[in-house]
């Protein structure tokens, strides 16, 4: 097929994704579309996916779409004439000891919320439905009768069919080189048939997209691993209804294949591959194997199912998947060039969440924004430094066990730390600081009394930090500290038009110098982000928000107008600490920048020139001072002598704002919500939904956020964040709920509220926020 010279959208990637995607398209009008694959369709790593579809996923706008998937896989047969295999077979999680168990009942709490076909399951109930799984070690299962499985390369070839019946062209064997850029701007792609100009180039390129990402200034942190799997010869008798049968505390999964037993690991360290990229003739092609590497699923699965010891092994299967740091995909425009999309570091679930990401991804490209609910999967959410190889390198090497690890709350990841230090960073060591990692930042969560206390222990119960961060907390309402929130992304905007669309952006209109908190919002009238605007003069001001934030906001502001020149990011230029305490301005005083703390000045801490602003954090009040990084340590040091009282951790600062009721973004706030809905805007009548803040009834377990929020017993919604209330002395959240008459007083004060625990509900106490 000769190639046309100009389309609409050029697909770079003929996997699952790319097919998805061009699929969709045609189904929102767009029909001029050309998908171009460099070999075969499926051949890179759709075509040996499990084909597993699981529908329960972590937030209910996820969870709805994986429903769609589910629904599309099913009927495109019908659509197409092209047969997927998708079949509805249920699956069953084991748990092997305690903490996964609570793992698995807090998930049958959600899917109660999503209003999911999901049950805990006892070891009588999992042996009658699969006879030939050994259960004798386990302690309940998790059922989700739901879930389902589908053929990977029939799936793809029938989207690629129903987007050639839109109106799609679909190109094999065509090898794209490059992309025609003019201006920041991609304008189409070069291949080795000629060139085709497009309005918009998506890569759903796989494991290919970082390297090819970085051949054009484009960072895309994502890295191939190994994946194992092992197909037996048919077994006679085998179940053929049996259930996806996940292990996660061995690491292993189980499914039926065609009178075959398949099974397969995410193990706890994976083995990176091709660092220094992908070879370019790889065709439908596997990697060497490593028995000594998959020895202990087989030893596993050999007591699993006793029936292996005298079935033979068809094939040792080894093929590359691709892994992002934090488990979501890379999805959206990319910041450093318009125009061009990505799709690609799907973490093993392309075939699973295809129909969803293709769809979202429609949809992104159609209206140039967004989809609401899909921030997660943004692009521009990563830093450059990410896409480096040693980063991605260490980081794959515990990404494919993190999916089956216990999702304790506040888990932090172990691998690629270190490399992005606060200022303080070695005093706070000193101090036994225990280090969080945000967006590459080691930034401190809590100080241990004693350095060899300074270990987060996970649990679903208190966990051992949690009195730590109490005390923080009293200091900062009673005494003095220092948080040091050196992380926080900051951008300085100058010049006087783009410091006044700031204001008007920020609904702030003609802003006088200070300290405000902002909300920007999307063209739906939900909220795009909630930020700090330090405004310096007319001509000067600074963008302070989450760590990680700063190209997401920049883009965000550029396509609102403000010129890319004025905007700057100096998040490593300077520091910024949170003096919170009734002793800050005496300690101001002594160290010299005065004792005013109710307006912003300038000032000088010591020798270090900063920018003074007061400000008030879940209802603790002090100041912020920004000032430059190298002054960071010689202002601490002057602070602590002048008699501050001690430092403090993000921990500390997130018991005081959810004990106040003081929403965040994102955990609270985000465009699926409304500012009347977060209760920082009235309305003409009472929201159907609302935010809240609960307190516990009696001091039992923990809230860390994706409780279900009972009401009559009935689930009417969810925390968002949780912690432990020193003040009151119980656990306490925030978290919305869902009333067809309306979230008011009357309802809230009138029903009986429970919080959905894995050891029972308990009672509830729950106060409508901005009331």
């Amino acid at each position: 097929m000769t190639l046309p010279a100009q389309v609409s959208v050029v697909i770079i990637g003929g996997g699952i994704i790319g097919c998805s995607i061009a699929y969709h398209l045609t189904k929102l009008g767009i029909r001029d579309v050309l998908l171009l694959e460099r070999r075969q369709l499926c051949c890179g790593t759709t075509w040996h996916s499990v084909g597993s579809v699981a529908e329960l996923r972590g937030t209910r706008r996820m969870t709805e779409l994986t429903r769609y998937t589910a629904e599309l896989y099913r009927n495109l047969e019908a659509e197409t004439g092209q047969a997927t295999g998708y079949r509805k077979s249920g699956s069953i999680m084991l748990a092997l000891n305690r903490e996964r168990l609570m793992e698995m009942q807090r998930a049958a709490a959600l899917a109660r919320q999503f209003g999911h076909d999901a049950e805990m399951m006892s070891l009588s109930d999992i042996r009658d439905r699969c006879p030939q799984v050994v259960v004798d070690d386990a302690l309940a299962g998790f059922y989700i009768s739901s879930d389902g499985r589908t053929n990977p390369v029939d799936t793809t070839q029938a989207l690629a069919r129903g987007a050639r019946m839109g109106g799609a062209k679909i190109v094999e064997n065509v090898e794209v080189r490059g992309l025609r850029i003019v201006n920041d701007e991609v304008r189409g792609v070069l291949t080795d048939q000629g060139p085709v100009q497009a309005d918009t180039v998506v890569l759903a390129t796989g494991m290919w997209g970082r390297e090819f990402g970085a051949a054009h200034g484009v960072s895309l942190p994502l890295q191939a691993a190994e994946h194992f799997y092992a197909v037996t010869e048919p077994i006679p008798g085998l179940q053929s209804a049996m259930p996806f049968i996940r292990v996660p505390d061995e690491s292993t999964y189980y499914k039926e294949d065609a009178g075959k037993l398949l099974f397969g690991c995410l193990e706890k360290r994976a083995k990176p591959w091709a660092l220094d990229g992908i070879p370019r003739d790889f065709c439908f092609d596997s990697l060497p194997e490593d028995l000594d590497h998959f020895e202990p699923i087989l030893t596993a699965a050999l007591k699993r199912f006793p029936l292996l010891e005298t079935a033979g092994i068809q094939l040792f299967f080894n093929g590359p998947e691709s892994f992002t740091p934090d488990g979501n995909a890379l999805m959206g425009e990319t910041p450093e060039l318009r125009n061009l999309f990505v799709a690609c570091g799907m973490n093993t679930v392309g075939v699973m969440t295809g129909g969803a990401m293709g769809l979202m991804m429609a949809e992104w490209i159609s209206a140039r924004r967004r989809p609401e609910g899909f921030a997660e999967y943004d692009v521009a959410r990563f830093s450059p430094f990410q896409s480096g190889r040693s980063y991605v390198r260490d980081r794959t090497v515990e990404a494919l066990g993190v999916l089956y690890d216990i999702a304790w709350p506040n888990r932090e990841h172990a691998s690629a730390r270190g490399g992005r230090r606060l200022p303080l960073h070695g005093s706070h060591q000193v101090a036994h600081a225990i280090f969080g990692n945000r967006a590459g930042w080691e930034v401190p969560l809590v100080f241990a009394p004693r350095a060899e206390l300074a270990v987060l222990q996970p649990s679903y119960g208190r966990q051992n930090w949690v009195e730590w961060a109490a005390q923080e907390a009293r200091a900062a309402e009673e005494e003095a500290v220092l948080f040091d929130l050196s992380a926080d992304a900051k951008l300085r905007i100058t010049g006087t038009e783009a410091v006044a669309a700031l204001h008007r952006l920020s609904g702030q209109g003609a802003a006088p110098p200070g300290l405000a908190n902002a909300l920007w919002l999307t063209e739906n009238g939900k909220i795009e982000a909630a930020v700090r605007i330090l405004t310096v003069n007319e001509r000067d001001a600074y963008v302070l928000s989450a760590p990680g934030s700063e190209r997401l906001h920049r883009k965000w502001l550029i396509a609102r107008g403000i010129a890319a020149q004025a905007i700057q990011t100096v998040t490593s230029a300077h520091a910024l600490f949170l003096l919170l305490g009734p002793r800050v301005a005496g300690c101001l005083a002594a160290a010299g920048a005065g004792d005013a703390v109710a307006t912003m000045r300038a000032a000088e801490i010591g020798y270090a020139p900063a920018i003074l602003a007061p400000v008030t954090v879940g209802g603790a009040a002090g100041v912020l001072a920004l000032l430059d990084s190298e002054f960071a340590a010689h202002a601490a040091e002057t602070l602590h002598a002048a008699g501050l009282v001690r430092r403090g951790g993000i921990s500390a600062l997130e018991a005081l704002r959810i004990s106040a009721g003081e929403p965040a973004w994102p955990a609270e706030l985000g465009d699926t919500v409304t500012p009347q809905q977060a209760g920082l805007a009235r309305g003409d009548t009472p929201s159907t939904t609302a935010l809240v803040a609960i307190a516990l009834a009696t001091d039992s377990g923990a809230l860390y956020g994706a409780e279900g929020i009972l009401c009559n017993g009935r689930p009417v919604g969810l925390t968002s964040s949780g912690a432990w209330c020193h003040r009151r002395g119980v656990p306490v959240a925030l978290g919305f709920v869902s009333n067809a008459a309306g979230v008011g007083v009357e309802w809230l004060d009138g029903s009986p509220f429970e919080i959905d625990m894995p050891d029972g509900p308990v009672r509830a106490s729950l106060r409508l926020i901005g009331t």
